[in-house]
């Protein structure tokens, strides 16, 4: 069933009117089974066109995923780290799926990405919402022999190589809010988790999971429903936006790179870097960590990758919480 999902989808994705014959004589199927077909897209989050009489047509043109295509932009080093990079038509999630494999080697990336992910992770057990072809769902595995005294900063540092494709491609006034979003004039752009398995003293296998909004659509919107945070996307902030292949292969390429520097160099060569990037810094903003709220301005981060409030003459510091801007 996925199969036959994907080969009309790859046929639709032009953004033409296909007729219900065309398409079901390509297919080699009934003109009902399309119509079926057609009906479980639009449940992936797909919006088609009112065509009545003509066939089938989507509301936009997709550019759909393609292994070599997101390949050909990794540099020659990532390429020769890279053990296994896996695309899919559908997954649960992509982080659950490098989980469930083996143990990486030190200094090897595995890659797993799906066209459409139906129970994606956010941070405290949120789901992240995608539909097919209007977002990027991408993982990466990477092992650490022994467990780096930063492990915490590991997000940050993430959240600045997923900054620098961004504005490379155009999306100048991304930014980064504490600890793991990714944001655009104050809406969400894209998210990052990371999961760890292993031993405290190594080797220690870490798994980062990017979500990223390519294109404005109503599963964006369900996240902005239940976190309260507008979604913002790539083709409504650039005039002439990078297609999703070449921007997945980049944000692979960046991911990499920060893992590799990382590795032997820790956070603090891209501390610079994320206090540029910050976009709370300097505003009154709301910290609920689960056991209480705190209010004050946001004065950044530690060494150590700890949100920095001011309150009261106080500063407090935080390892973990979700943050909203107060309102004025």
């Amino acid at each position: 069933m996925m199969l036959a999902q994907q080969r009309l989808l790859g046929l639709l994705a032009d953004g033409g009117v296909h007729s219900g014959n065309e398409l079901a004589e390509v297919l080699q199927v009934s003109r009902t089974a399309v119509w079926k077909q057609i009906r479980q897209l639009e449940e992936l989050g797909l919006e088609f066109a009112a065509r009545p009489g003509s066939g089938y047509q989507l509301a936009a043109p997709l550019e759909l995923l393609d292994a070599g295509q997101i390949a050909a932009q990794f540099s020659a080093a990532t390429q020769t780290m890279i053990d296994g990079f896996e695309l899919r038509w559908r997954l649960a999630s992509t982080s659950d799926e490098l989980l469930r494999s083996g143990p990486m080697a030190p200094g090897r990336v595995a890659v797993c990405m799906a066209e459409y992910q139906s129970d994606g992770r956010g941070r405290r057990g949120r789901n992240w919402y995608t539909s097919v072809g209007q977002g990027l769902s991408l993982s990466l595995a990477w092992c650490f022999p022994v467990p780096p005294a930063n492990l915490s900063c590991l997000g940050l540092a993430v959240g600045v190589g997923v900054v620098r494709v961004l504005r490379g491609c155009g999306v100048q006034a991304a930014g980064l809010k504490w600890p793991n979003d990714i944001l655009l004039d104050d809406r969400k752009l894209a998210g990052i988790l990371i999961d760890v398995k292993g031993e405290a003293a190594g080797p220690l296998q870490v798994v980062i999971g990017i979500g990223l909004n390519y294109s404005p659509n109503a599963a964006a919107d369900a996240i902005a429903r239940e976190h309260g945070l507008a979604p913002a996307s790539v083709t409504g902030a650039v005039a002439e936006p990078p297609g999703r292949n070449r921007l997945a292969g980049l944000m692979i390429d960046s991911v990499v790179d920060v893992l590799r520097e990382f590795d032997t160099k820790g956070f603090g060569r891209f501390a610079e870097a994320w206090a540029k990037a910050d976009c709370l810094r300097g505003r009154d903003i709301v910290v609920d960590t689960g056991d209480g709220v705190v209010s004050g301005v946001a004065r950044g981060i530690s060494p150590d990758g700890q949100l920095l409030l001011e309150s009261g003459g106080t500063t407090h510091r935080f390892m973990t919480g979700d943050v909203r801007v107060r309102a004025a």
